[in-house]
């Protein structure tokens, strides 16, 4: 039989019944809706027995309201058989601050660095992930900027952070949001007046 993302949504229906909660078709793409508990087990054996060989990336989306908040979306290519398919596990229930889903990095060693992008952007951990650490914020940043209640500009803080977008280890109700508008923002780039509290050495620009 010929794998084609069709007959691949039918396979893992019929050999994992209990593992598929809802499958999708929009636009020619298909999905498949998976319960956290089963995802290593089905990415394995689209891997070894579907041959779907490579992970094309692994990213999320904050569905703020809803219960379970974070989809993880893992989009899959064949290369011998020249499909696609798209696989989704929620997670996130009220209260919880980071939701954990199994790391795929043993089956597609590729997933390493979308799983800490996703971990640093959204706050989702990856349980087995070999170095799960922040990939494009500072070590230190609290927060995760791709969350929905993150506000869309960052915080304004005090002198000497001027640029609004530092991590902070108080609770972000401290400070106030960045005002920004099309053309810049409302902050005092220019070092136009000095805060007696700013760090020494740092000079005002005339």
């Amino acid at each position: 039989m010929a794998i084609t993302a069709v007959s691949t949504v039918a396979l893992v229906q019929e050999k994992f019944p209990q593992a598929v909660l809802e499958s999708v078709t929009f636009r020619d793409e298909h999905t498949l809706i998976l319960s956290p508990l089963y995802l290593t087990t089905i990415c394995t054996y689209l891997q070894k027995n579907l041959r779907y060989n490579f992970l094309s990336t692994v990213t999320a989306v904050d569905w703020l309201e809803r219960v379970p908040r974070f989809d993880v979306v893992y989009q899959l290519l064949s290369l011998p058989n020249q499909c696609v398919l798209c696989l989704k596990v929620r997670v996130g229930d009220p209260g919880e601050e980071n939701p954990s889903v199994p790391s795929v990095c043993s089956i597609w060693p590729g997933a390493n660095w979308y799983e800490r992008e996703v971990y640093d952007l959204f706050g989702i951990k990856f349980a087995g992930h070999p170095d799960l650490r922040r990939i494009l914020m500072p070590p230190e940043w609290t927060t995760h900027p791709l969350r929905k209640d993150y506000p869309l500009s960052g915080f304004d803080l005090p002198e000497p952070h001027w640029g609004g977008q530092v991590p902070y280890t108080s609770d972000p109700g401290v400070g106030n949001q960045t005002l920004r508008t099309w053309d810049g923002r409302e902050l005092n780039e220019s070092r136009s007046s000095v805060n007696t509290n700013q760090e020494p050495g740092t000079l005002k620009k005339e």
